[in-house]
C-alpha cells in the first residue's frame, strides 16, 4: 500500500504524489482547452439582406451556450476524477469488525525443503496459503508471514487476493531451522486489538516438543488452525562434522563425522571426504545403517595442508560421482543434511605459563613440543602476583605449588597440587601406587599407555561430582579431569620426580594431551557454524585506531561489509558453506551446516498440538465479495461517458 490515509480510507494504488500530480496536469490540460476561443464558421448564403435581422445572437442565447461549455468541462473534471480515484484504490482504514483478521504463518526452515510433495513441500505450502486466500470473505483481511530461524512479514493485512498471492510467492525454504515461539509471538503482536483473530500455521511440524510446549502460550485469545504438509520420511543426514589437529602432533588432522538414518529400513549409503578449494577425494567409505541408527566415523588420514574439508552422503553405486552430480538428489528427500563443511584450525602456538622450581622433566617435556607452545617460566613465588594475567594463557602449569586460592575460571595443569589454592583436597598419601583403572578414551590417555609407570608416593586426592578419574589405583585418582564452564583442570596426584613416566614416551604424549585439553574450548574455537544463529569474531583493534571494517564473503559468493562493534564482527549464518572473513590482509575461513535432527527428522505431522491445545483444520473456504471501490469508480466513470455522448447528440453541452 502506499500508505496514505484520508477520510478514513488508505490508498492502495497509486502513491499519493502521482495521484496527485495526474490530477493536477490534468485538470490544467482540459481547463486550457476549454478557454480556448470559439472558432466561428464562415457560412455562404444565397441573399445576404435575407439574414440581416438574425445577424447576431441574443444575449440569452449566448448565455445559455456559455453555460452548455462549463456543463461539458465539469463532466469531463468529474471523468477525470473517477479515473484518479480507480488508480487510487481506496480502502477503509480500519478493520471490518464483522470480518476476520488472519495470520496465514508458513514455515520455511530447513525441513520444507523436502522433496516428498510436487515441487516440494514449500510448494505445497504456498498453495495451501493460496486456497486460504481464494477462501477469504468479502471482510476478511490477512497478513503472509514466513519464519525460519528469523520471522519475516511478507505483507501488510490485506484484503487483495492478488498482493497476498504475490506475498506467498515470496516465501522459500531456508537452511535453516526453525523457531516456533518467536513466529508465534510475532503473528500474536500484529493481531493484537484486531477483530477476530484468526492464526492459520502450514507446516510440516518439524518442531521440538520444547518449541511446541511454549508456543502454546502465545495462543492464548487466538483461533489457531494448522495445515500439514508432508507425505514421507525418508531422509540420511550428516549431523555433526568436525576437524582438529592431533595433540600429540599438531602437523596432522583428524576429522570426524556422525551420520543417521531416519529411515524405517536398514539402508546403504557412500561417506566420501573430500579436502581443498577444488574438492578432491580422500576417503570413501560405505555405511551401511539400521533403521534409525546413528553411527561416527573418525578420519585420522587428513592431509594438513588441506583447511577445508566435505562431507558428503551420496547413494550407493556412485561413488565417483563429483560432488555437484545429480546423484546426490536422489540420495532421499532433503539435500541441505547430504553434505557437511569443516574448517582445521590454523596451527598456532600455545600459550603457557609454568609456576614452579626448575624441573628438567618437566622443562624438557615442553621443548619437545617444538613451535606450538610458548612458554614462560617464573618461580613459585610468583604464583600470586600472576593470577591477573592468568585469562592471557592457554594453558598454567603448577608443578609442586599451588596459589593462595584455588582458581574458579581459567586452564590449569597441577603436577603434585598441596596447599590451601588445591582445587582438589588431599586426604594424605600412597605409597607405591601402581595403575589399575583408567579411562584409554578419554583425550587425556590418547596414545598413552601407564600400565606399568611406577610411582614411589601419590596424594589421595578428595574428588567433587562432577570431577573424572582418568587413571587410578585400585580407586585412588591419580590423574584428574575437571570440566565446568569457564574452567578446565588436570592434576597429576604426584610429582614426576618420584616416577619413571619422565623416562617413557607416555610422559610428552601426556603433557601434550594436556595441554590441548585444556585449551580444547579456545583452540579453532567459533570456525565451526550453525545456520540460523549469529556468527561472533574477535577483531585486533590499535589504540585509538578508526572502527574495523571487515568483509563477509558467504558461500554464495556475496560481500558484505561489517563495521566491528565491541571489538568483534558478528553477521548472521543463513546458508550451509564456508563463510570467509576478511579484515585487512587477514582472511578466517568458517564452516556453516545444518545441524539440527529435528529438521532432518523429515518425519511429517499430521496434527499438532501446542503447548497441550490440538490445532483444528480450518474452515471451509467462503469467499464472499470485496469491496473495491476503484472498479465502482470505473463504473460511474463508463456511466458518465455514456451520458456525455448523449448530451453531445442532444445538443446539451454544445
Amino acid at each position: 500500500m502506499a500508505g496514505f490515509a484520508w477520510g478514513g480510507f488508505v490508498l492502495g494504488g497509486l502513491p499519493a504524489g502521482a495521484l496527485a500530480a495526474v490530477a493536477a496536469g490534468g485538470a490544467a490540460i482540459l481547463t486550457g482547452l476549454y478557454l480556448l476561443k470559439l472558432e466561428r464558421r464562415r457560412v455562404l448564403v444565397a441573399f445576404s439582406p435575407l439574414w440581416t435581422a438574425l445577424a447576431g445572437e441574443r444575449r440569452s442565447e449566448r448565455w445559455a451556450r456559455r453555460l452548455r461549455r462549463w456543463l461539458s468541462l465539469l463532466l469531463q473534471l468529474a471523468f477525470l476524477t473517477l479515473l484518479v480515484l480507480a488508480a487510487a484504490d481506496p480502502r477503509p482504514a480500519a478493520a471490518d469488525r464483522g470480518g476476520r483478521s488472519i495470520v496465514v504463518l508458513i514455515d520455511r526452515s530447513a525441513s520444507m525443503a523436502a522433496r516428498d510433495e510436487p515441487g516440494g513441500r514449500i510448494a505445497r505450502a504456498r498453495r495451501a496459503a493460496e486456497e486460504i486466500v481464494a477462501g477469504m470473505s468479502g471482510r476478511d483481511r490477512a497478513m503472509i508471514i514466513s519464519f525460519g530461524a528469523g520471522v519475516s512479514p511478507e505483507s501488510g493485512f490485506e484484503d487483495d487476493p492478488q498482493r497476498l498471492r504475490a506475498a506467498i510467492a515470496r516465501a522459500d525454504a531456508s537452511d535453516e531451522p526453525g523457531d516456533l515461539p518467536a513466529a508465534l509471538e510475532f503473528a500474536r503482536a500484529v493481531l493484537r486489538d484486531r477483530p477476530r483473530p484468526t492464526l492459520v500455521l502450514i507446516s510440516d511440524g518439524g518442531f521440538s516438543e520444547s518449541a511446541r510446549a511454549a508456543g502454546g502460550a502465545a495462543l492464548a485469545g487466538i483461533d489457531a488452525r494448522f495445515v500439514p504438509v508432508g507425505q514421507r520420511r525418508d531422509n540420511v543426514a550428516i549431523l555433526s562434522f568436525g576437524a582438529r589437529r592431533k595433540p600429540a602432533d599438531p602437523a596432522s588432522v583428524e576429522a570426524a563425522v556422525v551420520v543417521q538414518s531416519f529411515r524405517a529400513a536398514a539402508t546403504t549409503v557412500i561417506l566420501e571426504i573430500a579436502a581443498g578449494p577444488d574438492s578432491v577425494p580422500i576417503e570413501r567409505i560405505r555405511l551401511k545403517l539400521e533403521a534409525g541408527e546413528q553411527r561416527r566415523y573418525v578420519l585420522g588420514a587428513v592431509p594438513a595442508a588441506d583447511t577445508e574439508l566435505r562431507a558428503t552422503l551420496r547413494p550407493a553405486g556412485v561413488e565417483g560421482t563429483a560432488p555437484e552430480s545429480a546423484g546426490l538428489d536422489q540420495l532421499d528427500d532433503l539435500a541441505v543434511d547430504d553434505r557437511a563443511f569443516a574448517v582445521v584450525p590454523a596451527l598456532r602456538r600455545l600459550k603457557v605459563l609454568r609456576v614452579g622450581a626448575g624441573d628438567l622433566f618437566v622443562d624438557g617435556a615442553l621443548l619437545s613440543l617444538g613451535d606450538t607452545v610458548d612458554v614462560r617460566r617464573v618461580p613459585a613465588a610468583a604464583a600470586a602476583s600472576t593470577r591477573a594475567s592468568w585469562p592471557a594463557y592457554d594453558a598454567i602449569i603448577f608443578d609442586g605449588v599451588t596459589p593462595p586460592e584455588a582458581p574458579t575460571a581459567g586452564h590449569f595443569l597441577f603436577i603434585d597440587p598441596s596447599g590451601p589454592g588445591s582445587p582438589f583436597p588431599v586426604r594424605g598419601t600412597i605409597a607405591d601406587p601402581i595403575v589399575s583403572e583408567s579411562k584409554p578414551h578419554h583425550p587425556l590417555l590418547r596414545h598413552v599407555a601407564l600400565a606399568d609407570v611406577n610411582i614411589a608416593r601419590a596424594q589421595r586426592l578428595a574428588l567433587a561430582a562432577d570431577d573424572i578419574a582418568v587413571a587410578s589405583a585400585l580407586g585412588a585418582p591419580l590423574i584428574v579431569a575437571r570440566a565446568r564452564p569457564g574452567l578446565r583442570v588436570v592434576a597429576l596426584a604426584f610429582s614426576v620426580r618420584q616416577s619413571d613416566l619422565p623416562m617413557r614416551t607416555a610422559f610428552p604424549l601426556l603433557l601434550a594431551n594436556s595441554i590441548a585439553f585444556l585449551a580444547g574450548d579456545t583452540q579453532g574455537a567459533g570456525l565451526a557454524l550453525r545456520t540460523g544463529q549469529a556468527a561472533r569474531w574477535p577483531v585486533a583493534d590499535a589504540a585509538g585506531a578508526p572502527t574495523v571494517t571487515a568483509t563477509v564473503i558467504d558461500p554464495l559468493g556475496n560481500a558484505q561489509a561489517r563495521a566491528a562493534r565491541a571489538g568483534a564482527v558478528e553477521w548472521p549464518v543463513q546458508v550451509t558453506g564456508f563463510y570467509r572473513l576478511r579484515t585487512g590482509r587477514s582472511e578466517v575461513t568458517f564452516a556453516a551446516n545444518l545441524a539440527d535432527p529435528v529438521e532432518s527428522d523429515t518425519a511429517p505431522a499430521r496434527t499438532l498440538a501446542l503447548g497441550g491445545r490440538t490445532l483444528p483444520a480450518p474452515d471451509a473456504p467462503r469467499p464472499g465479495q470485496r469491496r473495491a471501490y476503484w472498479a465502482w469508480a470505473l463504473m460511474a466513470a463508463a456511466a458518465l461517458t455514456l451520458f456525455e455522448w448523449c448530451s453531445y447528440h442532444r445538443r446539451w453541452t454544445v
